[in-house]
């Protein structure tokens, strides 16, 4: 319990969750938290390569566990809204950023419409308040929308190594696209922030050249 109380940090209004010691792609792994990012809809974007749809019965271990520790205490009570309108899918950032895979959700018609393939770059986005909701929502589908959900999108096939690089893997602001520590749950100070909007890459600024005597550069 110290360990876990140490990585619950306060990050942009909501509680970052730091994925811990379990190894396998599928989130079966109480120790990590099943990788969650957030209590509830986590508000920063995330980068990485897909590594696992969930079933039915993942999303019920992990609804049954946020439930039992006091989590998600403003959505739905009962099981089924998550399991006719929540997919769950977990995705894999490069190790100096995040250990093992990280947990996000999207909703069940997004991922209908638009199946993502294993080993493909996505990018998670979050929901927000001022998404458009699904026409007709009630209110138990709306709880679910703004609370918990985000687009999960496709950057990159999985074998297009040149689009690869054109992106940063990581978790970053989604305003200004800054790099942030799933430690802190901090942006990092120093970081060269990805393109908010198109979320290439960014290179480092040049530094100045030394200037010789008379004015010259070197």
């Amino acid at each position: 319990m110290l360990a876990f109380r140490r990585y619950l940090l306060a990050a942009a209004g909501c509680l970052v969750l730091v994925a811990g010691s379990c190894r396998a792609a599928s989130p079966d792994c109480r120790q990590d938290r099943y990788g969650l990012l957030a209590d509830g809809e986590y508000r920063n974007l995330v980068i990485g390569r897909l590594v696992h749809v969930g079933s039915p019965a993942d999303m019920a271990r992990v609804y049954r566990w946020a439930k039992a520790h006091g989590y998600w205490k403003s959505l739905p009570n009962t099981l089924g809204p998550y399991l006719h309108d929540i997919k769950l899918v977990t995705i894999a950032l490069p190790h100096s950023v995040a250990k093992h895979p990280v947990t996000v959700f999207m909703q069940v018609e997004e991922y209908a419409a638009a199946p993502l393939a294993i080993g493909s770059l996505v990018r998670y986005s979050p929901h927000g308040v001022y998404h458009e909701a699904p026409p007709k929502a009630g209110p138990r589908e709306l709880a679910l929308f703004h609370g918990l959900t985000g687009c999960v999108a496709v950057l990159c096939g999985k074998n297009d190594l040149a689009c690869f690089k054109r992106y940063r893997q990581g978790v970053f602001t989604k305003a200004q696209g800054r790099p942030v520590s799933l430690r802190t749950g901090r942006p990092i100070p120093g970081a060269v922030p990805i393109n908010p909007v198109s979320l290439f890459r960014r290179h480092a600024p040049r530094a100045p050249e030394k200037q010789l005597p008379g004015g010259k550069g070197k």
